[in-house]
């Protein structure tokens, strides 16, 4: 199993906060463009925030190609986890080219190194004319296609992708939906992907799972509170 996920469990701070992910597990294999589906406010984002190392787990763990990289008592730093992530807004720097973006996580390579594997995303995503505009100056597609040039570059082990079609036309979904699929299979990347849209997940996924509420008693008790005390 190359990414396995054991009982995970999580809160945001704060007394009383209820587990936003609790007992969590999944396993995804090697090559696997896994779907994760569910309604909002189900711990989906938090779910990939974890796995990247953005967030850190209360409890369980988070294995990594056999490499234990989150636990309660052990957490490796996001840059050491070799995991590509694209937002649901792309989250690229404005004041960057489409290029410089692209090569921001190249930083560790030497130049003719950056620039040969720059050159060759721009490629892979039809977007080498475009390496010189900055993000307000392309469209919302070419946008998409960068911010996922931007996570392939440096060659992660796992890539994550959290509701990164939900900013786009139905038009334009189609078509960006085509193109990550190919570039998935290309790249046969391991692959987790977050989106509410079930279409979505159907064209790009090998496999779907569904991610659900970590305490619907709590939920109901606090829904049987409120009705009994409404003040």
């Amino acid at each position: 199993m190359f990414l396995e996920i054991d009982d995970l469990s999580f809160a945001y701070p704060g007394k009383g906060r209820p587990w936003v992910l609790e007992g969590c597990g999944l396993g995804v294999e090697a090559g696997e463009r896994v779907g994760v589906s569910g309604p909002s406010g189900q711990g989906k984002s938090t779910l990939l925030r974890l796995i990247a190392g953005l967030e850190r787990p209360q409890k369980g763990r988070i294995v990594i190609d056999g490499k234990v990289v989150a636990s309660a008592e052990h957490c490796l730093a996001p840059e050491a986890r070799q995991v590509g992530m694209v937002f649901q807004d792309y989250g690229l720097f404005p004041h960057m080219t489409v290029a410089q973006n692209i090569a921001y996580g190249l930083w560790r390579q030497n130049k003719k190194a950056r620039r040969e594997r720059m050159a060759a995303m721009l490629e892979l995503i039809r977007m080498t004319e475009f390496s010189a505009r900055y993000p307000y100056e392309i469209s919302g597609g070419q946008q998409q296609r960068a911010a996922l040039a931007r996570a392939l570059a440096p060659n992660p082990k796992l890539l994550l992708l959290d509701e990164p079609l939900s900013n786009l036309d139905a038009a334009l979904k189609t078509e960006i939906r085509a193109e990550m699929r190919a570039l998935m299979e290309q790249s046969r990347l391991t692959c987790l992907f977050v989106s509410h849209d079930l279409d979505d997940l159907q064209a790009v996924c090998t496999r779907i799972v569904q991610i659900r509420d970590p305490a619907p008693e709590a939920k109901s008790q606090k829904t049987e509170k409120n009705q009994e005390n409404p003040d």
